[in-house]
C-alpha cells in the first residue's frame, strides 16, 4: 500500500511550500515603497510645475571712476594694489586706492563721477578712498586723502539727498556742502591742516572737536587735533572788464576793471596765458579797483583778482575770466544773440534752479555775486544751472549770452526769493 505524501493532490499536482520571516516581508515592502516614491520625485521634477525661486541680494554699491580734466606738467599715479609709480595720461581712468602725486613744476585737475572737481596742486599727493552711488537712492559719495601739500575743489549741485563729497588729512576729517568752493592743505612736516571756503560751508571733525566753516572763512588743525581761532576773509572780487569768454580788438592799452569788496584794501591782479597762472605775464598789487596795461597781442588770455584786507590776510581768488585778443575788426553793433531766462524756481532746502534759452552756439555765463560762471548750452540752445543759497531775501541772478565771433552781449536779471512773501 503506497503512503500517503501531504504534499501531492487529488489533482497529481505537486505543491512545496516554504516559510519567510516577517523581517524580510517588512524591508521588501519598504523598499518597494521607497522606489514608488523616488520614481514620483523624478517624475515630478521632469514633467511637474516648477516654482519659481527668486534669490534675494542685499542691494550693492556700484564703484566709479574718476578722470583727469588737465594736466600741467609731469603727473605721476599709483594704481591700487600696485608699487609702481606711472605717468598720468588725460586717457587714465581712476578708481579707489589710486594714488595721484604732482611735483614740484606739476599740477592736475580731476574730476569724480559725482561732479566733485579738484586741483592738486604742486608737491601733493592725494589719494582716491570712495567714488560710489547707491543703486537705490543714487546718493552720490566721494572721499579723498591728502597726506601732502595742496588741493582747491569745488562741489556739485542737485545730487541726490545722503550724497556726501570728504575729504580726509591725517589730522582732519571735512564733509563739503553741495556748491561748495574750498581750500585744503597739509603741512606733513608740522602735522598741520588749513582749510579755507570761499563759498559753502564745510562741517570739520579732528578729534573730538568739531567745527563748521561758513563763506570766506579760515582754519588751521594743529597737529594735536586742536582748531586755531577762525579767521573772516575778505569776500570775492568780481571781474567787469574784459568780461569773461568776451572778444576785444587788439589796442595798446588794456584796461582791467572789477568791483569793490568790502573790507578790502588792496587787490592782487595776475594774467596769464594759462587759467593756472603759473607764468605771470602781469602780477601787480593795487589799492584801486582797476589796472592798465600795455602792448598784449593777439590771443587768448586768463585773468583774475584776489582781495586783501588791512592785516594782509587774502580772500578766495575770483574766478577767471578768459578773453581772447583779436587783430580782426569787433564791432560792438553785432546783434546780441536772443537770451530768455525763467524766474528761478527754489526748493525746500535751498537748491535754486535757473533755466533759459537762447542761440545754439552762444555763450552764457551766471553771475550770483561771485563772478560770471560758465554755463553749458545744449544744442537747441536751452540751458540749466543749479546754485545753493542758504540766506533769506531777494538775490538777484545776472545772466549774459554772447556769441563766439564777439559783438553785444544779451543781458537778463532775475530773482531767487528766499523766505520772502513772494518766495513763499
Amino acid at each position: 500500500m503506497a503512503k500517503h505524501n501531504p504534499y501531492r493532490t487529488n489533482t497529481g499536482i505537486h505543491i512545496e511550500w516554504f516559510t519567510v520571516k516577517r523581517s524580510t516581508v517588512y524591508t521588501l515592502a519598504f523598499s518597494i515603497l521607497g522606489l514608488v516614491g523616488a520614481a514620483a520625485w523624478g517624475y515630478r521634477q521632469v514633467y511637474g510645475p516648477r516654482e519659481e525661486v527668486i534669490a534675494v541680494a542685499p542691494p550693492e554699491v556700484s564703484d566709479s571712476s574718476a578722470r583727469f580734466l588737465d594736466l600741467d606738467g609731469v603727473v605721476k599715479v599709483r594704481k591700487a594694489g600696485t608699487y609702481e609709480w606711472i605717468n598720468a595720461t588725460m586717457a587714465m581712468t581712476l578708481s579707489r586706492d589710486d594714488t595721484i602725486r604732482t611735483s614740484s613744476d606739476s599740477q592736475a585737475r580731476v574730476s569724480l563721477f559725482d561732479g566733485t572737481e579738484y586741483l592738486v596742486k604742486p608737491d601733493s599727493i592725494l589719494v582716491i578712498e570712495e567714488a560710489s552711488e547707491d543703486p537705490e537712492t543714487k546718493a552720490k559719495v566721494v572721499a579723498v586723502k591728502l597726506t601732502a601739500g595742496q588741493v582747491n575743489l569745488k562741489t556739485p549741485s542737485g545730487n541726490a539727498e545722503g550724497s556726501r563729497s570728504d575729504l580726509a588729512t591725517p589730522t582732519t576729517e571735512a564733509t563739503f556742502d553741495q556748491d561748495t568752493s574750498a581750500d585744503v592743505r597739509f603741512d606733513s612736516s608740522t602735522g598741520v591742516s588749513g582749510f579755507t571756503v570761499f563759498s559753502g560751508r564745510t562741517d570739520l571733525k579732528a578729534g573730538d572737536s568739531r567745527v563748521t566753516l561758513g563763506s570766506s572763512q579760515t582754519v588751521d588743525v594743529r597737529a594735536d587735533s586742536t582748531f586755531t581761532n577762525i579767521i573772516e576773509l575778505p569776500g570775492v572780487p568780481v571781474l567787469v572788464t574784459p568780461a569773461n569768454l568776451s572778444v576785444v580788438p587788439v589796442t595798446p592799452t588794456t584796461e582791467f576793471r572789477w568791483r569793490e569788496v568790502e573790507g578790502a584794501r588792496k587787490y592782487h591782479v595776475l594774467l596769464d596765458r594759462s587759467p593756472y597762472f603759473r607764468d605771470p605775464i602781469l602780477e601787480s598789487t593795487v589799492p584801486n579797483l582797476s589796472i592798465l596795461h600795455h602792448g598784449l597781442g593777439a590771443g587768448t588770455y586768463y585773468w583774475q583778482v584776489t582781495a586783501i584786507d588791512a592785516e594782509n590776510r587774502r580772500g578766495a581768488p575770483s574766478q577767471f575770466a578768459k578773453f581772447t585778443m583779436t587783430s580782426r575788426a569787433v564791432s560792438a553793433d553785432t546783434a546780441p544773440p536772443e537770451l530768455t531766462v525763467f524766474k528761478p524756481t527754489v526748493s525746500l532746502d535751498g537748491l535754486v534752479t535757473v533755466t533759459g534759452r537762447t542761440d545754439a552756439g552762444a555763450f552764457v555765463t551766471v553771475d550770483r555775486g561771485l563772478g560770471d560762471d560758465r554755463v553749458q548750452v545744449k544744442g537747441d540752445g536751452s540751458f540749466i544751472y543749479y546754485f545753493q543759497v542758504r540766506e533769506t531775501g531777494r538775490h538777484p541772478v545776472v545772466v549774459k549770452a554772447r556769441k563766439r565771433d564777439g559783438g553785444g552781449v544779451a543781458e537778463k536779471t532775475v530773482y531767487a526769493e528766499i523766505g520772502t512773501e513772494e518766495g513763499d
